[in-house]
């Protein structure tokens, strides 16, 4: 391993970051990215993916097994976790029970002997920014979920930190409150200017929280990208069916190519390739292969007219379930044994048990290798 040396590329960079255990099982397998200053990075994926034991290596909780950790120019994998100039934010809140809000918010400031009028000032600050101003007289037993949390996020940033990191901060709270503090978070990035790194499986909280999202599966880092380009452009099956929800809906379908027209088998329904996406699957061979046609439900239409002007695309099933979620209706039926749900606006006429007509939206399909599972074409 390298040391000595000083890299400014931005404010926080993992290098070939591992984590193994005494069973040579990796926790994390060569984790590279570079976090640039007052991005908003999420760390996503299902449980056991290696997200949390990445944040907890960046903290200094967790020890890295091999690479390297640069914060700020310097080589930090030995550093204790109170020399790294971070702030860690956990789902449990972390509070201090026989401590009142305000005693919470101002010991890291004690701890580093703040004078008192200047602890006073950020205190009050800090309160006013995240309104728990009333409560810094009472004690965390006295305190509401999301009042704990305001009090856990108040005690990081009241240090000004290079970065916060926070694991599921929001987890243990309910629904409503949850997509509060999601805002309460996104205006919070704005105002203190600073870099976020966050952990969570809640891939809702993660296209509207993060600059920038880390997909991970297995230890493993599948994609990073914007929100938006994760979700129109995913580099596999994995990542597509992560992102997004509900969920795209996947089918196999075999190719085959007749001239210049290629099509796509599902059973007895035929759908035509569009001009801009049958060259791929020309070029890499795929005449007769089976791949997987992954498509959005809100790009499977039960309109009259889109279904008229897009005979080449019609599939046809019995609708299984019908749900009304007020200014959207999900749809949900079979294609050849496979559940499909589509996303359609709540005039619909379709109900439960309804002989169904659907057109996909072929410009927006996307093809997935059956073998390796990346991305033909989106």
């Amino acid at each position: 391993m390298k040391t000595g040396r000083r890299i400014a590329v931005s404010e926080i960079v993992l290098r070939n970051i591992c984590k193994q255990y005494e069973n040579q099982h990796y926790a994390v397998k060569n984790f590279n990215l570079d976090i640039q200053n007052k991005e908003f990075i999420i760390f996503v994926g299902p449980s056991g993916c290696g997200k949390s034991t990445t944040l907890r290596m960046i903290a200094g909780l967790e020890e890295i097994s091999d690479g390297e950790l640069w914060i700020d120019g310097e080589l930090c994998n030995y550093y204790e976790p109170k020399d790294r100039g971070l702030s860690m934010v956990f789902q449990n809140y972390a509070l201090y029970p026989n401590m009142t809000v305000y005693g919470n918010l101002a010991y890291s400031l004690k701890v580093r002997k703040v004078p008192k009028k200047e602890i006073d000032e950020k205190v009050h600050k800090v309160a006013k920014i995240l309104e728990i101003a009333h409560l810094l007289d009472r004690k965390p037993n006295a305190l509401s979920g999301g009042q704990k949390q305001r009090v856990a996020i108040g005690s990081a940033i009241i240090r000004k930190p290079k970065a916060f990191l926070m694991d599921e901060p929001l987890s243990n709270l309910d629904a409503k409150l949850r997509a509060q503090m999601r805002i309460e978070l996104a205006k919070l990035h704005q105002e203190l200017d600073t870099t976020i790194i966050y952990v969570t499986h809640d891939q809702t909280e993660a296209m509207t929280l993060g600059t920038r999202i880390v997909v991970m599966k297995d230890g493993v880092v599948q994609q990073v990208d914007t929100p938006q380009n994760l979700y129109n452009s995913p580099c596999n099956l994995f990542v597509a069916g992560f992102i997004g929800s509900p969920q795209m809906n996947f089918l196999d379908a075999v190719v085959k190519v007749a001239g210049n027209d290629v099509t796509l088998q599902i059973g007895k329904q035929t759908l035509k390739v569009p001009a801009d996406k049958k060259q791929a699957l020309i070029d890499g061979g795929y005449d007769g292969k089976t791949v997987v046609l992954g498509i959005r439900p809100e790009d499977v239409h039960d309109d009259p007219d889109f279904i008229a002007a897009n005979k080449d695309s019609v599939i046809s099933s019995k609708i299984k379930v019908y749900e009304l979620l007020g200014a959207e209706v999900f749809l949900y039926f079979d294609v050849e044994g496979t559940q499909m749900t589509a996303r359609v606006n709540p005039r619909t006429t379709l109900r439960t048990g309804d002989d169904a007509t659907f057109a996909l939206d072929m410009n927006r399909i996307h093809l997935f290798d059956k073998e390796t599972e990346l991305t033909i074409t989106h």
